[in-house]
């Protein structure tokens, strides 16, 4: 039997049920072991508890055939963005092998934009200027899953790069604020 995080369903709850199945997994990813993706036996388990929850309407029918269709076994980004990435040991990330790879534990949101620039363009955004950037939030969440850090340790790496002149951000108090490398 695999032990669930509570917290982890609680946040899903929460979310509510616009959360989609990427959003789902990163929740899951990022309480509940501190080793990259999620096992397949933990994902079942966490389906389970939702779908047994009476503040729930998950459905762990329809949860389960989206997570099957969005399997890859690349171990680099697929463009179109909506794939879940096997990992060793029968593990499901919402991010590739090689992102876990070069960017485990990497706390420092420049390298993660560097890293995204050589080898998963398609991720960034066109910006002002010509420059690539992503928004804050997906920043933010690459880098609590992938750094295995909290997501305010996330917020407050980026204001420490953006405050040393590494990164460039758009307007600070918008949710999809851009980032971007300074030039």
């Amino acid at each position: 039997m695999v032990d669930t995080d509570q917290q982890a369903v609680d946040e899903i709850v929460h979310q509510g049920e616009g959360l989609g199945t990427g959003a789902l997994v990163d929740i899951l990813e990022r309480y509940h072991d501190d080793r990259p993706g999620v096992p397949e036996a933990a994902i079942a388990a966490y389906a389970r508890d939702l779908n047994e929850r009476d503040d729930s309407s998950f459905d762990t029918e329809v949860f389960g055939e989206v997570v099957d269709e969005r399997r890859t076994d690349s171990d680099g980004w697929v463009a179109d963005g909506e794939r879940l990435y096997e990992l060793e040991g029968g593990r499901i990330s919402q991010y590739p092998a090689a992102w876990h790879d070069q960017l485990g534990g990497e706390r420092d949101p420049a390298a993660y934009l560097r890293f995204f620039e050589e080898n998963a363009p398609s991720v960034l955004s066109n910006a002002p200027g010509g420059r690539q950037g992503i928004n804050e939030d997906q920043l933010v969440d690459v880098m609590s899953v992938v750094g295995q850090m909290s997501r305010e340790s996330a917020r407050a790496a980026i204001e420490a790069a953006r405050d040393d002149d590494r990164i460039v951000e758009d307007a600070d108090q918008h949710p999809k604020a851009g980032v971007y490398l300074a030039e």
